[in-house]
């Protein structure tokens, strides 16, 4: 079952949860009940009761309460939870609820549930983790990859200015040709306090390779600018307005591979376990209530 139709059929089915309790979806025929998610708010709301219940909360918590029953029952299957590292692992999140009198809180037989739940999970990462174990020729050809990948190319220092109108952000560009500081024109006219705060310059720098990947109009608006200059245009993102600054330019460096083989492999790992899980949903018989 694709995860779009997952998404779209559960949340039709977790709209009425706090009406009757009732099956929201079946996970190769387990049943998860909606008493379970409405035990679940509970749990997050007696913690902070800010966070409101709402259908797009009980989706949230339905999708991982399915997820959390694949990957159970695959742990299961294969017999994780009779190792002696997972019951090690339960035994001391046991003794440590007694010592600091979690267990005697009212909704801590839910929490637990989903303690158990997330630590079988790890149980699985773990065993994918050794039966595909990422190599050292792996890891030599994923930066030979990166290396080829950001070879040559720059990234950019940005600042920029949000408004709510493009008559706004006419005016700040206007300001900005009359030579008035960045600093002053995100001040006067920019809808993001905490931009302010930072002169609206960014911290980091941004790969144009990676700008050219995940916001298309941006790089190409800014992929030509020198350090100094900014978008002679706003650029719309649903009803506001952006005006882009260079503040710095530069060739990106690529790390020596000792300083970042650490990182690679993790990625590597975690890349494969996530793709075991994918596999797990994808054969998953999950069937929302009707």
């Amino acid at each position: 079952m694709k995860k779009t139709y997952l998404t779209s059929a559960l949340m039709l089915a977790t709209l009425s949860g706090s009406l009757l309790a009732q099956t929201l979806v079946t996970v190769n025929g387990q049943a998860i009940d909606s008493s379970v998610i409405d035990a679940q708010i509970k749990a997050i709301r007696a913690d902070n009761s800010q966070v409101q219940d709402s259908p797009s909360l009980r989706q949230n918590l339905t999708e991982r309460q399915v997820l959390s029953t694949v990957v159970g029952q695959e742990a299961k299957r294969l017999k994780l939870d009779q190792s002696a590292e997972y019951k090690q692992a339960l035994e001391q999140a046991r003794a440590t609820t007694k010592q600091n009198g979690a267990e005697k809180k009212p909704h801590f037989k839910t929490e637990w549930a989903v303690f158990e739940g997330d630590l079988l999970g790890q149980a699985y990462a773990a065993h994918i983790a050794r039966q595909n174990p990422v190599q050292e020729k792996d890891i030599k050809a994923a930066y030979d990859d990166f290396n080829k990948y950001y070879k040559g190319s720059q990234e950019v220092q940005l600042g920029e200015i949000i408004t709510r109108s493009n008559a706004d952000a006419e005016k700040a560009i206007a300001d900005l040709r009359a030579k008035k500081s960045f600093a002053s024109v995100v001040n006067q006219y920019s809808i993001d306090e905490r931009a302010k705060q930072a002169g609206g310059i960014a911290s980091d720098y941004l790969p144009l390779k990676d700008l050219q990947q995940s916001a298309p109009p941006l790089y190409e608006a800014v992929k030509d600018l020198k350090k100094g200059s900014y978008t002679a245009k706003p650029l719309q993102n649903g009803n506001l307005y952006g005006v882009f600054y260079i503040n710095d330019r530069r060739n990106v460096e690529i790390p020596a591979y000792e300083q970042i083989k650490n990182n690679i492999g993790n990625d590597l790992q975690a890349a494969r376990i996530d793709a075991a899980i994918q596999s797990l949903l994808q054969k998953a018989d999950i069937k929302p209530a009707k």
